[in-house]
Formats: structure tokens, C-alpha cells, sequence
């Protein structure tokens, strides 16, 4: 879309979205966070909507133009002028002429540079609020300096609350607890000092469990997911529903079925008895770590081969070659072989064999299909498959889609299935 056209259409989505939240009147939750937003967003949606009527963004539609079309309940009109008239035209007829009504809008507010949180509160100011994580990503140029840079930007969604809102702050991040000093702050996390003290976090063969005591209460918590990490991305959803009268026993059920969006660790059946790890989506230092941990956990209890393809960690600017470098440092310790795809996980690839990984299990590719087309040939019976990479120019998803079981499933399973994805070329 050029940019005349773009920011004519975002002016007028912004005065319809604001028209729209004005009619219905609901009260706002804000998810915002260097990772795990998504997952966040949906985990406290399945909770709220035991007891109440609840929109949230679709997909990941975190942006400006995402957070305001799902305001409107619209699709993005991509590069189509005349897509984008037909969705200004629905739009206008959704904010003056339908009255919606739901009780609470879980939005996930996504930034990628300075000011992005700056346009998104001038749309909502949230009732409730919270950062999931600091971490860095959005660091190339043009983006963020510095961590401190990504958290001055989030905490916006601190600042800019409704009078007598409620921002739900994460004791276990450096940056983000420093918002607990505020009025109107419920903290939760490991420490001892949390509000909502998160303990006995255990990952177990069938899940992560984890609980939650508050006063004089504890709740105990079994989940599908695979990584200790996760307790930060669902641990909110619960206490949101504690705090906003959901019973225990339905916030504990909703949670013990709650499966992750695709693409964030999803857990799927690969050819000749392999496990794939689809951890598509995207892809940061730590998070790598982490689903790290998890392949070798899985890989351990399958007693077959750990097999991590990694794919380039995109944004992270000036620091990426170092940040390549030191998930490769780690590699060795959790897998038996690496298959790189992209220049800049190379680096990842030079520093495994620097810490201890063979040469000869060291396999690097251009593209997700020359890297899929190898491990046809090499993949054995038990094999544990940790899939990771950014999006742009990387598209893992291609890999899983040709190694999955079931491909026919494909479209319901992974990330970037839709037809404008489909015509973009990794």
C-alpha cells in the first residue's frame, strides 16, 4: 500500500475504531511484551469467556492497523486499494449501525519501534495492563537501541491506563518491575514478594504445572505446554480470571486444555516416527534457549536423536552476529545435530562446532526446503526435531509442512498458511 493511501486509510480507521469503542463500552485489557503476547492474549481470553462475552485480536494482529481492524471485526485489506475501500466502507457501517456488545476486548498491542505504543493508546486506554517479558528483539536500525529502549516504549501501556486501572507487573523481569512501586500494581512471579506468588514449577512428561498462592489460598495448575517460560505467558490469564471472579475449578480446567497457537512450540507428528517442535512463528536469543531446553527434555524421554534446525534470528541489528553466536555456544549441550538455515545462523553454526559439536553433524542451507530435502534422507525413527527461526526471509513453516505426518492438516496447524502468505516467497 503506498504511503498516501496508507496513512489516509489509518486516519480513518482510527476515527472509526475509537466511535466503535465508545459504543460498546467494554472494559479493556492490554497485552503487550517482547514475546509471548499471543499465546498471553488467547490463554486469558479462553478464561474470561467462561463468564463473560469477549473479543480479542485474531491471529497476531498486534500492530496499528491490527489492533484497530479487530476493533472493527475487519481483514486487512494488504496491498488492494480497492480491498481497503470495501474495508473502510464495512467498517463505517460496524462502528454507527452495529451494536455490539461484549463485556471485556483483550487486545495484544505490539511495537516494533519508538512511538508505535504512543498511536496504540491514543486508540484504548486499558483497564487492565500488562508486559509479559523484555527481551531483545526489534533492535535493527530504525528500531530499538537498547533493552531499557524496549521497556520505555511498553510501559507506555503502563502510563496511559484508564484513572484507577490495574497493571498486572512480572517481579521476575528486571525491567518490568520496576512499575510495581505504582498505585494500581498486582504483581506476580517467583519472588517471595509477589502478590501472586507463583511456585512449584515442575515440567513434567505430560505438561508444565505449576501454583499459584494468593493469601491464604493455593491453586494448582496442569498445562499442555513444554517450557518453564510459559508460566509467565499463563499465569496472568489465571490471575486476571481470580481477580475478575472466574472460579477457580473453570480457570483450572480452561488452562489444563489450553493449546498454543501455531507455531509457538506446538507439538506435531513428523514422517518415520519423528517428533516435530514447530516453533515457527519467530524467533529471539532467548526464546531459543529455552525451546532449547525443551527439545532436549522431549529428546530424552524418546531416547532417539535431538535434532535442532535453526533458522536466522531476524531484527537484532548490530548485536546479531554476537547474539547468533552465543545460542550457538549452547547448542551442543542440547543437541545432536544442527541444520542451519540462513547466513546469519551460521555463526550459530561455527560456534557449536567451537564448543564441542562435530563438524559432521553440522549441516547448513540457504532455504527451508534445501534444508527439508536433506533431512528427508537423514531422519531416523525417534528423532526429536526442534524447528526455530524468525519469519521474513526464513519461513521455517515450510520445513514442518513437508516433514509433518499429516500435511493434509497443515493449513489448521501452522503459521502462514493463508493464501497472501502463500504468495510471498521466503
Amino acid at each position: 500500500m503506498k504511503n498516501l493511501l496508507k496513512k489516509a486509510v489509518l486516519k480513518v480507521l482510527k476515527f472509526l475504531a475509537k466511535v466503535k469503542i465508545n459504543r460498546m463500552k467494554a472494559r479493556i485489557i492490554g497485552v503487550s511484551g517482547s514475546v509471548g503476547k499471543t499465546t498471553c492474549k488467547d490463554a486469558i481470553f479462553d478464561v474470561l469467556k467462561e463468564k463473560y462475552r469477549v473479543l480479542r485480536n485474531e491471529k497476531s494482529y498486534n500492530s496499528e492497523f491490527g489492533l484497530l481492524l479487530t476493533i472493527l471485526h475487519q481483514e486487512s485489506g494488504f496491498s488492494s486499494a480497492g480491498q481497503w475501500l470495501q474495508t473502510l466502507a464495512r467498517g463505517f457501517v460496524r462502528a454507527f449501525f452495529v451494536r455490539d456488545r461484549y463485556d471485556f476486548l483483550v487486545l495484544e498491542m505490539g511495537v516494533d519501534k519508538p512511538g508505535d505504543m504512543d498511536f496504540l493508546t491514543s486508540v484504548v486506554k486499558p483497564d487492565f495492563a500488562l508486559i509479559t517479558a523484555i527481551k531483545p528483539v526489534h533492535m535493527a536500525e530504525g528500531q530499538f537501541a537498547s533493552l531499557e529502549d524496549i521497556y520505555n516504549e511498553k510501559k507506555k501501556i503502563f502510563e496511559n491506563m484508564k484513572e484507577g486501572g490495574l497493571r498486572l507487573v512480572n517481579l521476575d523481569d528486571e525491567y518490568i518491575k520496576k512499575a510495581a512501586d505504582a498505585r494500581g500494581a498486582l504483581t506476580y512471579g517467583t519472588s517471595e514478594n509477589s502478590l501472586y506468588h507463583i511456585a512449584n514449577v515442575e515440567q513434567g512428561e505430560y505438561g508444565l504445572e505449576f501454583d499459584i498462592a494468593h493469601k491464604n489460598e493455593s491453586v494448582h495448575f496442569k498445562t499442555k505446554l513444554f517450557g518453564d517460560y510459559w508460566i509467565y505467558v499463563v499465569a496472568p490469564a489465571a490471575i486476571l480470571g481470580m481477580e475478575l471472579g472466574v472460579p477457580a475449578e473453570e480457570i483450572k480446567k480452561t488452562l489444563s486444555e489450553f493449546e498454543l497457537p501455531p507455531g509457538r512450540l506446538s507439538l506435531i507428528e513428523g514422517k518415520k516416527g519423528t517428533l516435530l517442535l514447530d516453533s515457527t512463528y519467530n524467533a529471539s536469543p532467548e526464546a531459543v534457549s529455552e525451546a532449547l531446553k525443551v527439545l532436549n527434555f522431549l529428546g530424552e524421554k524418546r531416547k532417539g536423536r535431538k535434532i535442532f534446525v535453526f533458522g536466522n534470528m531476524n531484527e537484532l541489528g548490530a548485536l546479531s552476529k554476537e547474539l547468533h553466536h552465543k545460542v550457538g555456544e549452547e547448542i551442543p549441550k542440547y543437541a545432536d545435530m544442527l541444520i542451519t538455515v540462513g547466513n546469519e545462523a551460521g555463526y550459530a553454526a561455527s560456534a557449536a562446532n567451537k564448543n564441542g559439536m562435530d563438524s559432521g553433524n553440522i549441516f547448513s542451507f540457504k532455504s527451508a526446503h534445501e534444508a527439508a530435502e536433506f533431512y528427508k534422507k537423514e531422519m531416523k525413527k525417534d528423532d526429536t526435531v526442534l524447528v526455530k527461526g524468525s519469519q521474513n526471509k526464513v519461513r521455517l513453516e515450510i520445513f514442518v509442512k513437508e516433514l509433518m505426518a499429516h500435511p493434509e492438516t497443515a493449513k489448521e496447524k501452522l503459521v502462514r498458511q493463508d493464501e497472501n502468505w502463500q504468495n510471498i516467497k521466503p
